[in-house]
């Protein structure tokens, strides 16, 4: 079975230095969205002091597959019509 690599950013570099192994891409894409729900829930401070927080997954020959990225922007004020 392949081996990926779940590589964060967040301000700092998180590199998955172990990969996980899966059966293939779409179990890969699965667990990219459970692990970052994870990281997510368990450390929201670290996602809103930073610009964006990202996962690259990679294959076993550290070729990215593709990026999430979850960024948090604040609305414009809201104008009060006179």
């Amino acid at each position: 079975m392949p081996r990926y690599f779940f590589d964060i950013v967040d301000g700092e570099d998180l590199p998955d230095r172990h990969g996980s192994v899966f059966p293939d891409l779409a179990a890969a894409r699965v667990e990219a969205i459970r692990y970052s729900a994870e990281v997510l829930k368990e450390m929201p401070e670290r996602f809103w002091n930073c610009e964006q927080w990202t996962m690259t997954v990679s294959d076993a020959n550290r070729v990215p597959l593709f990026t999430l990225k979850f960024l948090a922007e604040p609305s414009p004020p809201h104008r009060i019509a006179e």
